[in-house]
């Protein structure tokens, strides 16, 4: 899978439609690319900005509109209170001028050599779905307003005129995200999927990976959902178990040196936090005459036992990693060679590609100018440009240029020292 373009207005901190694109024309190879057709693919992308700027934001869009094609909504969840709450789908900006205004999320993307756009409107604070389009290889696939589903005249002579007017979406999930659960109300229509020719779909959850730290700050513990969920994957999948861990051992003793092994087993059912089991979380270490709890580990080290293993399994089979901010517990050249993973074609023979923000001004240099974006915040909301937008060459220095603010996107530390001069 291959994201190609994002588009987005009045989600978070959008207000103005934002459009983001990650190809270029050209049929000549070049590193960190890939070809499909008379253009370029980007596999690599750099997202940079002060604090607040919008980078987690883009990622979010990502994410929500993957989750949106692919997961069906409750109408209510509850909350950790108790408390039943209607499901908010995807958050709105919530800015006076956006009020009323509908959310809207568009993507383009590539799915085993065939190409689509998937476009969705959400209305009602985020909480109801009102438009959906679904394009393959430039041809309707469907279309949605509220309720009512509609299918190209190919499509509805295919499933049936019949079949094809009792059709209806509910208001909180996507239609598409109904066609591809296999469980759904909808499979009385036969193999619906099959037969519009979108089943390749429901393997897309395989093939992302997501690591940003929003929920983790929500629980107030770096990157332990991280940990967990690799525990979790690790305990219930025997088949692999063997790879995964000798995976991170492995990566983890290059970097730790007097490092062993982790050391995870299913404990006892009896888990007074609910958890689904409890289980030991251990490293062992060559030098220490006991083990130290995973929690006692560098964050360094936990970032990497957290989601090496994920990162391994998109290049190996291809995906997309969606990776905020990479330098958050990284050694800068440790960063680095992460991220060149995705540019080396002997490694990233699948041409996994990857999204990342930083603040760590030498990934500049991964990168061509039409691969690193700038984002800021002001009145507008966020706004976003290239490098390549502005009069650089690829042979400037952009760190440099980055840096004196020729290129937006940073901090008004001057400012700020005023500011804090003045509470001392």
């Amino acid at each position: 899978m291959l994201i190609t373009r994002i588009k987005a207005s009045n989600f978070y901190g959008i207000k103005d439609p934002i459009e983001i694109d990650f190809t270029e024309g050209g049929d000549k190879e070049k590193i960190g690319y890939v070809n499909k057709g008379k253009e370029r693919v980007s596999l690599i992308s750099g997202f940079y900005g002060a604090n607040a700027s919008g980078k987690s934001t883009v990622f979010n869009m990502i994410d929500t509109v993957i989750r949106i094609m692919l997961s069906k909504q409750q109408d209510f969840v509850t909350n950790p209170n108790g408390i039943k709450e209607e499901t908010i789908i995807a958050f709105p900006n919530f800015s006076s001028e956006a009020k009323d205004k509908p959310m809207v999320l568009e993507v383009d993307f590539i799915f085993d050599d065939n190409k689509y756009n998937y476009f969705v409107t959400i209305i009602n604070d985020g909480k109801e779905i009102s438009e959906e389009v679904l394009y393959k290889n430039s041809k309707k696939v469907f279309s949605r307003k509220n309720h009512k589903v509609t299918f190209e005249k190919r499509v509805e002579n295919k499933i049936g005129s019949a079949i094809a007017e009792n059709i209806i979406a509910p208001k909180k999930s996507s239609f598409l995200s109904i066609l591809l659960d296999e469980t759904s109300d909808i499979s009385v229509f036969s193999n619906l999927k099959t037969e519009i020719g979108v089943s390749e779909l429901k393997e897309i959850k395989d093939r992302v990976c997501f690591i940003t730290d929003k929920r983790s700050v929500q629980m107030g513990q770096n990157n332990i959902n991280g940990l967990i969920a690799f525990a979790f994957n690790y305990l219930n999948d025997a088949k692999t178990q063997e790879e995964k861990l000798g995976a991170v051992n492995s990566v983890v003793k290059y970097f730790e040196p007097s490092f062993e092994s982790l050391i995870i087993k299913k404990g006892s059912d009896n888990n007074p936090i609910n958890k689904p089991f409890s289980f030991t979380y251990e490293a062992k270490y060559s030098d220490f005459y006991k083990n130290l709890g995973v929690m006692e580990l560098s964050a360094g080290t936990r970032e990497l036992v957290a989601y090496f293993s994920d990162i391994l399994k998109i290049i190996k089979n291809g995906g997309i990693v969606i990776y905020d901010e990479t330098s958050k517990y990284y050694h800068p050249d440790m960063e680095i060679a992460i991220l060149s993973l995705f540019k080396d074609k002997n490694i990233n023979q699948h041409n996994a590609q990857i999204f990342f923000s930083s603040h760590n001004h030498e990934t500049f240099d991964l990168l061509q100018n039409n691969q690193a974006h700038i984002l800021e915040k002001k009145n507008t909301g966020i706004t976003i440009s290239k490098v390549s937008d502005y009069d650089v060459r690829e042979r400037d220095n952009i760190k440099r240029v980055y840096r004196l603010g020729s290129l937006g996107g940073v901090p008004d530390t001057i400012d700020f020292n005023r500011i804090i001069n003045n509470l001392l």
